[in-house]
């Protein structure tokens, strides 16, 4: 995966985010990933596993502009907190998920 691909998917102009700070998340959610998965040794994703890598860098891109995770008040119900999980990046991550016990 390059940034090139990357910012394509994710839409982001290099105004908004240069390719260092994106190289930063890439790294860090692709050390995440790889704790979380089965990850080929030769370090090739598969589709599901790069989909689910594209929506983690989006997460954390979308993220930064999120102070303390807390989404704009509501009148009735107050401030919402982001979810901590995607559901999306579960399901295309689940088949190839590392389980722990103990």
């Amino acid at each position: 995966m390059t940034l090139a691909d990357l910012r394509a998917w994710l839409q982001v102009p290099v105004s908004v985010l240069d390719d260092p700070q994106l190289q930063q998340v890439l790294d860090a959610e692709t050390i995440l990933q790889a704790r979380a998965c089965r990850v080929p040794d030769d370090g090739t994703l598969t589709a599901d596993l790069t989909q689910a890598l594209y929506r983690r860098v989006g997460r954390e891109v979308a993220a930064r502009g999120v102070p303390l995770g807390m989404l704009g008040a509501d009148s009735e119900y107050g401030p919402a907190r982001l979810t901590r999980w995607d559901s999306e990046i579960d399901r295309l991550e689940g088949p190839t998920r590392v389980l722990v016990f103990g």
